[in-house]
């Protein structure tokens, strides 16, 4: 006897249209999070905005979920489920603004370094080089429930540019860096490293902070490890 569920041509029409129905409902909350319905322009309104960004990080992080209700912030928050709306049109707006405010957080850390005296021996770049990852991974860390955020920012093509673009910056910053370390560094080719930092560090923090704490701090060590040995071939002028 075959035991193989069968699904009848018309259910499975059934099937794919509510699939289809899933999709279009959260296509349309994307385009609606694009459009906030007031933009703050005065500091109270800044206020309001960062207690509500700020109400909906600690609930990501203190339940582990990418999607907390919108009256959830607003009552983390201290404010009316009214007051949130005024700036934010759904909870996918919310999320939104933040993975853009971590996204923002990595260029000054970097510009930071960039803009730091280079070290002078091995041992002082190590320790300046574990210190500057560490402050890198932290950012995942403290964010790691945003990270199903960032990555359908990445797979929604209304969204991706922004990215793309704090990518382009960051990886422009780390070939600030590099050239910092080595003035000699050509320009391209400190481009071109830079942008093994980026993809290649958020590729492995992005994988670490799913994994326990423990792995998370192997991966850590394994970059420090990757980095000091990509950097010490390239301190050299060529």
């Amino acid at each position: 006897m075959n035991s193989e569920r069968r699904i009848s041509p018309m259910a499975a029409a059934n099937n794919a249209q509510g699939i289809d129905a899933v999709d279009r409902n959260f296509n349309l909350k994307i385009k609606a999070a694009l459009k906030p319905r007031k933009t703050p322009r005065q500091q109270r309104s800044s206020r309001v905005v960062d207690r509500i960004l700020d109400a909906a990080l600690v609930l990501t992080r203190e339940q582990g979920t990418m999607a907390p209700t919108t009256l959830a912030i607003a009552q983390r928050a201290g404010l009316s489920v009214g007051s949130v709306y005024q700036y934010y049109p759904n909870k996918e707006a919310i999320l939104l603004d933040l993975a853009r405010r971590w996204l923002s957080a990595f260029p000054p850390v970097i510009a930071t370094r960039a803009s730091a005296n280079a070290p002078d021996n091995r041992d002082a770049l190590r320790r300046d080089l574990r210190e500057f990852i560490d402050e890198i991974a932290a950012l995942y860390l403290d964010n790691r429930n945003l990270v199903p955020v960032l990555e359908v920012m990445m797979l929604n093509p209304d969204l991706k540019p922004v990215v793309a673009e704090y990518d382009e910056k960051i990886a422009g910053l780390y070939a600030a860096w590099l050239m910092r370390l080595n003035p000699a560094l050509d320009a391209a080719r400190a481009a071109r490293i830079g942008f093994l930092f980026m993809e290649v560090g958020h590729t492995s923090l992005i994988m670490a902070v799913r994994g326990e704490h423990t792995v998370f701090d192997a991966v850590v060590s394994d970059l420090e490890t990757m980095w000091l040995a990509l950097l010490t071939s390239h301190l050299e002028p060529a």
